[in-house]
C-alpha cells in the first residue's frame, strides 16, 4: 500500500498554543511505549508533546477523528473503519505488523474459528481495543460478503486476556481472540498454560481489500491474520510538524 507523505518546509520553531497530543493504547502496552518514546524525541526537537491513553486502535482513531488528539498509533482496520465513516486519517509512518490469532483452552473440542457458532463465547479484549475492533470488522465482512458462516454468531465477551484461564475454567468462554505483536507476553502466557493456537482462516475475510491491498493477509499457515499498524494524523494535526515527527520516528 502506498501513501503520500506531506513533508513540510523547514520553518523556525514556534511554540504551540497546546501540546501535540499523541493517542496511545493502554499504559505500558506496545503503543504506549512507542508513544512515550516519540514524545521524548519530539521534546528533544522543541515540540511539546503529551500522551493520552486509550483502550486501543478503535478508541485511538475515534479520538483523532473527534479532534481530541492529533496523532496516534493504530491498526489498518481502524483506518479502514474510520474511512468508511467519512474520516480520512493520514499515515505518517509504519509501526509494524501485529497478528490476529484465536486460542483454545487445553482439551477443547474446538481447534478453528469455523468450529464456533451461536452456542460459543469468545473473549475479545476490552471495548475499544484493537482485538474488539478486529472482531467487529470480520463480523461485518462476513455479514456483507460471506456465506452465513456460523462463527459470526458467536458471542463476544469484553474482558482483559489475563482473565482467560479463569473464565475458561468456569465455562464462560470457549476461545480467546487477540491482536498483538508476535512476541506479546499475552501469547506467551497462553502457550505456557497449554492453550492451542487455532486455525483462523476464512475466505471471505481474505477477499476484502483496502486501497488495493488485502485488508488482512493470512500468516503462519492460516493460523493468524497479519494486521499492519501505522502512526497516523487526524484532521486536527498541524502539518508544519510533519518534518519533526518524521525525524523523531527514525
Amino acid at each position: 500500500m502506498k501513501y503520500a507523505i506531506i513533508i513540510a518546509l523547514a520553518l523556525p520553531h514556534t511554540a504551540l498554543a497546546e501540546p501535540l497530543t499523541i493517542a496511545a493504547g493502554k499504559p505500558s502496552g506496545a503503543y504506549d511505549t512507542a508513544s512515550q518514546r516519540l514524545s521524548q524525541r519530539l521534546q528533544q526537537r522543541n515540540v511539546d508533546a503529551a500522551v493520552l491513553n486509550y483502550n486501543g486502535s478503535d478508541e485511538i482513531t475515534l479520538a483523532l477523528c473527534s479532534k481530541k488528539a492529533d496523532i496516534g498509533y493504530t491498526q489498518i482496520d481502524a483506518i479502514y473503519t474510520r474511512a468508511n465513516e467519512g474520516c480520512m486519517l493520514t499515515p505518517l509512518g509504519f509501526y509494524g505488523n501485529e497478528y490476529a490469532t484465536i486460542w483454545f483452552p487445553p482439551d477443547s473440542p474446538y481447534n478453528e474459528l469455523e468450529d464456533l457458532d451461536s452456542s460459543n463465547t469468545i473473549l475479545v479484549d476490552t471495548v475499544g481495543s484493537g482485538t474488539d475492533l478486529f472482531w467487529s470488522t470480520i463480523k461485518a465482512i462476513e455479514a456483507e460478503h460471506g456465506n452465513g458462516s456460523y462463527w459470526a454468531e458467536a458471542s463476544a465477551l469484553n474482558e482483559t486476556p489475563d482473565l482467560a484461564l479463569t473464565l475458561a475454567e468456569i465455562g464462560d468462554i470457549d476461545a480467546v481472540l487477540l491482536v498483538r505483536k508476535a512476541n506479546s507476553p499475552d501469547f506467551t502466557g497462553l502457550e505456557q498454560n497449554r492453550w492451542e493456537r487455532g486455525w483462523i482462516y476464512d475466505k471471505d475475510i481474505n477477499d476484502v481489500e483496502f486501497n488495493g491491498k488485502e485488508l488482512y493477509s493470512s500468516a503462519d499457515g492460516d493460523s493468524a491474520y497479519e494486521v499492519r499498524s501505522f502512526i497516523v494524523a487526524g484532521p486536527n494535526f498541524d502539518k508544519t510538524l510533519t518534518r519533526q515527527i518524521q525525524g523523531a520516528l527514525k
